[in-house]
């Protein structure tokens, strides 16, 4: 009588307890939500939207913490299901923020791609000599095919939720990879809970590196699942020298676990991976200049340890790449030689100019740098502490170790202006966090359970309250506002075809219409101690016209990020007015525009 009674007690604890686990995350998601919606973007201030965040969003993510690690960590299997609602509802407060608190869609480069694609479905053609993006024009090409077959008059209205609906789908691939290189499902969903917090880059807006970084996951997905090298059943003993390292890391003499069968497949479905392979490469290709770069570096450090059967697959790739370059980018390359080699083998200078030189700007701005770079440097040195806990319990995957490290050897060929730190860390970060979700995953079974829960809880906490400094730290200058996007909206609506438009700074809306009818000069660092002159001469040499345009988003922008002194833009616009030499022809508290006097009836 006692078994028969206790049975249907357990089945009402456990029924219970898989209906507050549902509970937590629609709770979650409607209070994170809720609090999100009464913020105010008028209150971003220097540290980006966290300055506008109530608390009440904090205890949504609070909460949704502890019912996903309670899930993971419980005795029994949870549904993952019930994970991956959580996940859903993680990903969506933290990439999602912006989109709900902010009235317009945010970062200014994604605006400028809406440009290029509109011009695209506008007119069939490319204009590579315009901007270099438009030597790899996939990207541009494939939102204008989107927007014009679902009707719509240009891909603004994607721009919004972007990163939402591109993070779900990366968090979807790093599962799958984590599941593919590591030893269980409890791994593979801490990795992906840890993923989305610490993919803070931002590089997931409307652009081709957001769709490449997919196309990078996918690649190693494929290559890891159905074209790993099959278990070597015999075992060498180390080396002198290699013995003697693994003893002094604590490590046993074999510290690599033999690696997994690849997934069954017949000749013809490995025939058609290949094809996928060759294809996905291909649209990388002709998309976005580094990811190639990094998915031939990545395919080759898994060739040459042994853990790929493809041998051939990094040359056949890098000749795609070549062929590509050779004949498709020559507008581009022709003129841009030292830009493309000038680099390679300065791994100092690219580390500098990666690293060292961004932390410029005011106070707060380098504040925000040096958090991204504390937070890169914790997210490696966890990882390195993941690697050495595997390899001690003899569960190092050289596949997974070699993808980690790749991405590093991007240092020794490119710069790619300034922002190669962000994307070695972007690369390498799935297989990073798959190694960090070691140390907790380790541990388990566990006699103490509770603390290593409670420390994969702080864990989370810092990662989720670091990402809203990293990820939204520029907000006060990355956000688009309203007043600038009027006097923009003005200028296509009253500037002839052909006119010049001269801003002070780049930080400006612009160019997501008419890319071809307009002239566009950003003068930003260019500006000297005596501004007028300049910019007057900018304006006169355009016989067609030029207008002035000063917003509060390039005072920001200038202050914040360039570093020019406090009240640097009202300066500017006080020597202008003073001047005498121009006329203002549009004028709101957050915008201004100005016409030269001499030539102020161009305007009506």
């Amino acid at each position: 009588m006692l078994a028969t009674a206790t049975a249907p007690q357990r089945r009402v604890r456990e029924g219970l307890w898989v209906a507050a686990g549902w509970c937590a995350p629609m709770i979650a998601l409607g209070l994170g939500v809720w609090s999100l919606r009464r913020s105010d973007a008028a209150d971003i201030g220097s540290l980006g939207l966290v300055t506008a965040l109530r608390p009440e969003l904090y205890v949504a993510l609070a909460l949704l913490t502890v019912s996903f690690v309670s899930g993971v960590f419980r005795t029994r299997p949870v549904a993952g299901r019930l994970l991956a609602a959580h996940v859903v509802v993680l990903v969506v407060l933290l990439h999602g923020a912006a989109a709900v608190v902010e009235p317009l869609p945010r970062m200014i480069p994604s605006w400028l791609h809406v440009g290029f694609a509109d011009y695209i479905a506008r007119t069939g053609h490319t204009l590579p000599q315009l901007d270099a993006r438009f030597n790899w024009p996939g990207f541009f090409a494939l939102a204008a095919m989107a927007t014009r077959a679902a009707g719509m008059p240009d891909a603004m209205p994607l721009l919004a939720w972007t990163a939402v609906v591109l993070n779900l789908l990366y968090g979807a691939t790093v599962f799958r990879l984590a599941r593919e290189l590591s030893s269980g499902a409890r791994t593979a969903w801490l990795a992906v809970w840890l993923f989305v917090p610490a993919n803070w880059v931002g590089q997931d807006y409307f652009g081709p590196q957001a769709m490449n970084y997919l196309f990078y996951l996918v690649l190693m997905l494929v290559l890891v699942a159905w074209f790993r090298r099959r278990p070597v059943t015999r075992h060498r003993s180390p080396g002198r020298v290699t013995g003697r390292l693994l003893h002094a890391l604590r490590l046993p003499p074999s510290p690599l676990r033999l690696a997994p069968d690849p997934h069954p497949a017949d000749p013809v479905s490995l025939t058609g991976l290949i094809a996928v392979v060759l294809v996905v490469f291909t649209a990388s290709t002709v998309s976005h200049q580094l990811t190639p770069i990094a998915i031939v570096i990545s395919a080759s450090a898994l060739v040459l340890a042994g853990c790929c059967t493809m041998r051939t697959l990094p040359i056949l790739l890098a000749v795609v790449v070549t062929a590509y370059i050779s004949y498709g980018t020559v507008p581009y390359w022709s003129g841009h030689l030292h830009d493309m080699f000038g680099s390679v083998g300065d791994v100092g200078g690219t580390v500098s100019s990666a690293a060292v030189q961004r932390v410029r700007g005011d106070l707060a701005h380098q504040v925000v740098v040096l958090s991204r770079i504390g937070l890169a440097a914790a997210v490696w040195g966890l990882a390195a502490a993941g690697t050495w806990l595997r390899m001690r319990r003899r569960q190092g995957d050289l596949a997974l170790l070699s993808l980690a490290v790749a991405p590093f050897l991007l240092l020794a060929l490119q710069s790619y202006g300034g922002e190669i730190f962000l994307r070695v860390y972007t690369l390498a970060l799935p297989f990073m966090v798959i190694l960090v979700a070691a140390l907790p995953a380790a541990a388990w079974p566990a006699r103490r359970r509770v603390l290593t829960a409670a420390l994969t809880g702080v864990l989370s906490a810092v990662l989720v309250g670091a990402f809203f400094v990293a990820r939204y730290g520029n907000e006060a200058f990355e956000q688009v506002r309203p007043g600038d996007a009027q006097a923009v909206a003005w200028l296509y609506a009253n500037a002839p075809a052909g006119a010049s438009f001269v801003s002070l700074t780049s930080n400006v809306p612009w160019r997501a219409q008419g890319i071809e009818q307009y002239h566009y000069l950003p003068l930003g660092d260019d500006l000297g101690p005596t501004a007028v002159p300049e910019i007057e001469h900018d304006m006169r040499s355009n016989p067609q016209g030029a207008y002035l345009l000063i917003t509060k988003g390039q005072f920001v922008f200038a202050e914040s990020f360039l570093g020019k002194p406090a009240g640097w833009g009202e300066s500017v616009e006080r020597e202008v007015v003073g001047s005498g030499r121009f006329r203002p022809v549009y004028a709101t508290p957050e915008a201004r525009i100005y016409v030269l006097a001499a030539t102020a009836g161009a305007s009506r």
